[in-house]
């Protein structure tokens, strides 16, 4: 399953943070299943439900942070290893984080 990580979410206002979310919940292209906050990272990743456009998301996603210099989305693939420890891999890159 592919999901989508905001790069440095927490990092903006609660007021951005909340126009995000309700940005989201009016898509009709695609819906959130499940979001996480890894506060390590500072960041956000989000899943969606099956059948949900993941590319719209994602352009959809850029355009909304394109004047926040600090925010970056990018798609990922989320595993955990026998550890139990999740590794993020990142698809335009195939750099992978531990979490």
């Amino acid at each position: 399953m592919e999901y989508l990580y905001v790069e440095n979410y927490l990092k903006i206002s609660k007021e951005q943070r909340v126009k995000f979310l309700n940005f989201i919940n009016k898509s009709k292209d695609f819906k959130i299943s499940n979001e996480k906050v890894v506060f390590s990272e500072e960041s956000l990743i989000l899943g969606f439900l099956k059948g949900s456009d993941i590319q719209n998301a994602y352009a959809k996603f850029r355009e909304f942070f394109k004047d926040i210099k600090d925010i970056k989305i990018d798609m990922i693939e989320k595993t955990v290893d026998k550890s139990n420890n999740m590794i993020l891999t990142f698809m335009d890159t195939s750099k992978q984080i531990r979490v």
